[in-house]
């Protein structure tokens, strides 16, 4: 959907004819909350994923994925009394959001990078069974970098990771961009019907893309499609970010009904 046709749905949940009319960035703030929200809510605690948890992530929000090869660093070997680990650093992508798989190639073998927390490190490497190794590399984020840990030995030829990518921000426009009734359409140029319009002698529908030919708007109102921008998750997950926008909507002008009752009711007992 684009993002007029996100804004029609929207509506619709919100039984519009019904209730309050909202400001054109309610939608985006309302539309934007619920994409963060529905991200947190698939991803689960990062150090406890596998790459059968990933699988099911992946399923929901594909279209974030993205897979990026990452040089490592390698740094000062951490020594106890039985092992060596080698930690070694890399860079975070610039647009990264969350950890998918971080696949290892060592000694010609690859193998599936362990996800881990900072704090954890300690208890970690004193393991003599769970600790770092060629077969079982461990990894953890920092604002520095990707952290990798693997034994003091052998050859890491490369590191391959898939990760989910921050989303795009969602926007209908601003007011100040509609195009009404009398407007040029820009030959070439796109627009999206934001309401029920006729160019051209035909009639287009709420999120119709229309293109321009140099003549005036006949009726109703459009947009130039590049002052908008939808949102880049899977059709499935739009419809479900749909209902939870308008959910925060409502639940925002209920607060709002609410807290004006009260005061309402505070300044008659005064």
């Amino acid at each position: 959907m684009n993002s007029i046709q996100i804004k029609n749905k929207i509506d619709f949940y919100n039984n519009i004819s019904k209730n309050a009319r909202y400001y054109r960035f309610e939608y985006d703030d309302a539309f934007n909350i619920a994409t963060i929200q529905y991200i947190n809510s698939r991803m689960g605690d990062q150090s406890k994923r596998t790459p059968e948890m990933y699988q099911q992530i992946r399923d929901d929000i594909y279209t974030l994925e993205k897979v990026a090869t990452v040089t490592f660093t390698p740094g000062t070997a951490i020594t106890n009394r039985y092992y060596e680990v080698l930690p070694a650093t890399g860079p975070v992508p610039s647009d990264y959001l969350d950890f998918g798989l971080l696949m290892c190639l060592i000694d010609g073998y690859t193998t599936y990078a362990r996800p881990t927390d900072n704090n954890e490190l300690g208890p970690l490497f004193e393991n003599s069974f769970m600790h770092p190794s060629n077969d079982k590399p461990y990894f953890a984020y920092s604002t520095t970098g990707f952290k990798l840990y693997r034994s003091n030995s052998g050859t890491l030829t490369s590191a391959t990771l898939t990760y989910l990518k921050f989303p795009a921000t969602f926007t209908i426009g601003l007011e100040t961009q509609l195009i009404n009734t009398g407007g040029v359409l820009t030959n070439a140029a796109v627009y999206y019907a934001t309401e029920q319009s006729v160019y051209a002698g035909t009639t287009y529908a709420i999120g119709a893309t229309i293109t321009g030919t140099g003549a005036a708007l006949t009726s109703g109102q459009v947009i130039l499609a590049s002052n908008t921008a939808t949102s880049d998750l899977p059709p499935k997950a739009q419809d479900d970010l749909c209902l939870m926008a308008s959910k925060i909507m409502l639940g925002v002008v209920r607060d709002f009904q609410a807290s004006a009752f009260s005061e309402k009711e505070a300044n008659e007992t005064d």
